[in-house]
């Protein structure tokens, strides 16, 4: 079981929840990078940087019992 939820809120109200709760990692990096990809990937990393600067980074690795890490300015919390 994961530590990641992917949701989309619907400009119609609904929210799309394409997996139960709990995926694995190796389903979410799938989502984002198909399942044709070769070499696959050893993770997915989304990053965000705020508007005081601070880059946030989500690594989510291609793995079925990973845990998704988080790192605030290249430091995990």
């Amino acid at each position: 079981m994961s530590n990641i939820t992917v949701t989309a809120p619907l400009v119609n109200g609904d929210l799309w929840d394409p997996f139960d709760e709990g995926v694995s990692c190796e389903l979410i990096v799938e989502l984002i990078c198909g399942d044709d990809l070769r070499p696959p990937p050893n993770s997915v990393v989304i990053e965000v940087t705020t508007e005081s600067g601070k880059v946030v980074e989500l690594w989510i690795p291609n793995s079925d019992g990973g845990k998704v890490s988080v790192r605030i300015d290249g430091q995990s919390v």
